[in-house]
């Protein structure tokens, strides 16, 4: 095997791990001051927990995939398509974590990364850019497949403002519906909200492509 195959299957191998751990260690010892962290299977609401349980879980079928086909040539596309498709979706958690929820809603860093959060919030989002940019040459997307990308964001997006809309009083959601605080300015604003989301994840869907294609 080349160095940067074996860097791969080493980085998903660690993306497998430190999501089985991340999820152990939520489930059972959750702080209240750890943001993003729920009581058991309420934590999977938060599209931070799901992207890396997406991801983790297939990190570990696509090194598997790796060290039976042995070589980036021979691993079937469809592999490389979905492994994209996770990649975008833990890119979008670092970017939100980083750009919004520690600078805007926390205003704190720290708090973002505490307990299992420093795995789902950069750690497994970092290794899984890592990996998919640098060390998974394989990758043949076309650029209609880029936009399969948006899937994870579109059906979350459905989900999160069927339910933070559902439980809006006049023209405001608490924050138990509305976890990440994007509707902070008021339900008026969810248009504007979901229009600047859908450029940024297009974009990461296109900065990932670009990145792995050269």
């Amino acid at each position: 095997m080349q160095t940067g195959y074996i860097i791969s299957v080493v980085l998903n191998l660690l993306s497998f791990v430190l999501m089985i751990v991340g999820m152990i260690m939520m489930m059972i010892s959750a702080h209240k001051d750890e943001y993003l962290q729920g009581n058991g299977l309420n934590a999977l609401k938060y599209f931070t927990i799901q992207s890396n349980l997406l991801y983790g879980l297939y990190a570990g079928v696509f090194a598997a995939a790796e060290l039976i086909y042995g070589s980036a040539e021979t691993i079937p596309s469809v592999f490389y398509i979905l492994k994209y498709i996770f990649t975008v979706g833990v890119t979008v958690t670092l970017l939100t974590v980083m750009c919004f929820l520690a600078p805007f809603v926390r205003k704190s860093l720290i708090a973002m990364l505490r307990g299992a959060n420093l795995f789902f919030h950069l750690f497994i989002p970092v290794f899984g850019i890592v990996s998919f940019c640098c060390f998974e040459k394989g990758a043949q997307i076309s650029v209609w497949q880029v936009f399969l990308g948006l899937i994870p964001y579109i059906l979350y997006s459905v989900y999160y403002s069927v339910n933070a809309l559902s439980h809006a009083e006049n023209g405001h959601v608490s924050e138990e519906y509305d976890w990440y605080r994007f509707l902070a300015k008021g339900t008026g604003k969810a248009a504007v909200v979901m229009s600047v989301m859908l450029a940024a994840v297009t974009a990461v869907c296109f900065g990932l492509w670009f990145i792995n294609s050269l």
